[in-house]
C-alpha cells in the first residue's frame, strides 16, 4: 500500500491488519502480515527485491511457517 494524498492509506492498512488478526484468531492458523505499507514505489521495490531492506513478504511467510511448526511441535 503506497501512501497517497487521502486518508484511504490509513483505513486500508488498518483494516488489512485487523482482518489478518481476525483470521488468525478465528482459525488458530498462524498468519503473517506481509502487506507493504510505504510512502513511495521505490520503498516498495526495496522491500521486495532484496535491496537494502529485507524481502518483507518472504519474511512474513517464513515467520508464519515457523509459528506453525512450533504449534505442531507442541501438539496444539
Amino acid at each position: 500500500m503506497i501512501r497517497g494524498e487521502t486518508d484511504h492509506y490509513q483505513y486500508v492498512c488498518g483494516e488489512a491488519a485487523r482482518g489478518i488478526e481476525q483470521v488468525q484468531l478465528d482459525t488458530g492458523v498462524p498468519c503473517g502480515f506481509g502487506v507493504l505499507t510505504v510512502d513511495t514505489m521505490d520503498q516498495a521495490l526495496e522491500r521486495v527485491t532484496g535491496g537494502s531492506k529485507r524481502d518483507t513478504g518472504r519474511s512474513a511467510a517464513e515467520a508464519a511457517l515457523a509459528a506453525l511448526a512450533i504449534k505442531r511441535k507442541l501438539g496444539l
